[in-house]
């Protein structure tokens, strides 16, 4: 029997009965706890041991067939959360059981901060730097709804049945990120081809179908726009069409700018709509000679660092040092050993890796991984991440920038073809795992760099 299935009939079947309080009613399918048998009676939910709390919210719906184990037992449903191509775990993705139906996303810039979920989250886990997740005080029963998400990426899937007071695991890659739109929910993408970093076979290699590459006009959840880069089939639209224009800009989840190959300085206005995306909850990728968006941007970018262009590089291998001083390093460090992107915890091989920052300023920046092979010994940052806007209270920040001084995909290209067919095939480097990490951190809600993720409240 399998254990998930992940058909969108039984999803809104399913979601639609939750808000009908049909689907975990009194009166629930087979195999679902009935009245006698140690099921909660109607009451309220949310006290902070998860049991009847006067001042919380009714128990109904699913909230009815969570059962009262004895022992200290309790039901569980656990698994591991991957990318969309099923291969890499990933980290702080959020698992919850909905107790009502879940909302569709909005698209484009808007301010997602943690805590803030849809359909009413009865019990909820986050990932840990395995992937692994493990959910308390399941509702048991036939089709269970589950949500799993990072982000505006979402998946909503039905477990078939949970048997009470045991757990149940899902079995390996059954519980992943959606390639396309028909699995489920994806960031609305915008990505600037650039000369010397093909960031676009980081995506492919990923997961993400080609199918969902298109143009502006077209319905893909990936906007291909070419600045110096490869171009596609047929020819994307110039990047500066999108710079230009903020509000094109503001229709994006996510604007990947990866290096040119040079040091392009753009025109002022280009440079504050960036700065106005991302403070209005816009989230930026840039790599390598990118830092032309930030060290000679608009203000305030040029205060996240002291900027020393093209202090320094190396094409061949050099040693990445984690910052393991904060909880997201920390699990960065342990995630890159467990996904086999890195023998020793705290180190990373980096192949393609230039000096452009001397240092990164914090507030408001957060330096990820830094490195003393570039130049004369000195250690300087290799990567870094601030929330915008910047300057105002963390609570009020919902935007992200993430720069990364070294090449994503340094060998990722077959020349003189445009996209998909200039991406070689393979696996993801594990330079391109450590970027994808950083690609779903950037997606994912904003809090403060300083503070571990913790799961928005559920009854556990």
């Amino acid at each position: 029997m399998k254990l998930l299935r992940a058909s969108i009939f039984s999803v809104v079947s399913c979601v639609v009965a939750i808000a009908a309080n049909a689907c975990g009613s009194d009166a629930p399918a087979d195999g679902g706890p009935k009245s006698g048998d140690g099921s909660k009676s109607p009451g309220t939910f949310g006290g902070d041991d998860g049991g009847i709390d006067t001042d919380a919210k009714p128990c109904t719906n699913l909230c009815l067939r969570q059962k009262e184990c004895g022992g200290g037992k309790t039901t569980t449903l656990s698994g591991v959360v991957k990318d969309p191509a099923g291969k890499v775990p990933l980290y702080n993705a959020l698992v919850y059981v909905p107790n009502a139906a879940v909302a569709p996303i909005k698209t484009g810039a808007s301010c997602e901060r943690c805590g803030d979920v849809s359909g009413s989250p009865l019990v909820t886990a986050l990932t840990d730097a395995a992937g692994r997740f493990k959910l308390e005080n399941v509702p048991v029963g036939a089709d269970i709804p589950l949500v799993v998400q990072i982000g505006k990426w979402r998946r909503q899937l039905v477990v078939p049945n949970v048997p009470e007071c045991v757990d149940t695991t899902l079995a390996d890659e059954t519980i992943r990120m959606p390639r396309n739109k028909q699995e489920g929910d994806l960031p609305q993408m915008a990505i600037a081809s650039g000369q010397a970093d093909p960031f676009e076979c980081l995506l492919t290699k990923m997961g993400i179908d080609e199918a969902e590459f298109t143009s502006e006009t077209g319905d893909g959840r990936v906007h291909f726009y070419r600045s110096n880069g490869v171009d596609m089939s047929p020819s994307a639209p110039s990047a500066a069409t999108l710079w230009n224009d903020l509000t094109k800009m503001m229709k994006y989840d996510l604007l990947f700018l990866p290096c040119e190959g040079s040091e392009i300085n753009k025109p002022d206005q280009q440079d504050q709509n960036l700065v106005a995306y991302t403070s209005a909850g816009g989230r930026a990728f840039t790599t390598h000679y990118g830092y032309a968006w930030l060290h000679r941007g608009a203000a305030p970018f040029p205060s996240t660092g002291s900027w020393t262009p093209e202090a320094g590089g190396n094409n061949g291998s050099i040693r990445g040092d984690i910052n393991e001083t904060f909880p997201k390093g920390a699990a960065f460090a342990e995630w890159l050993v467990n996904v086999n992107a890195s023998t020793t915890r705290g180190q990373l091989q980096i192949i393609e890796s230039r000096s452009d920052l001397e240092a990164a300023n914090d507030p408001p920046s957060t330096t990820w991984m830094t490195t003393s092979a570039l130049v004369n010994n000195k250690t300087v940052p290799l990567h870094i991440t601030f929330n915008t806007p910047i300057g105002t209270p963390e609570a009020e920040q919902c935007g992200r920038v993430v720069f990364s001084d070294f090449h994503v995909s340094a060998d990722a290209r077959i020349n003189n073809r445009s996209f998909p067919s200039s991406c070689k095939p393979g696996d993801l480097s594990a330079q391109e795992k450590a970027l994808e990490f950083m690609l779903f951190d950037l997606s994912s809600c904003i809090q403060s760099d300083k503070e571990a993720p913790v799961p928005p409240p559920g009854v556990k």
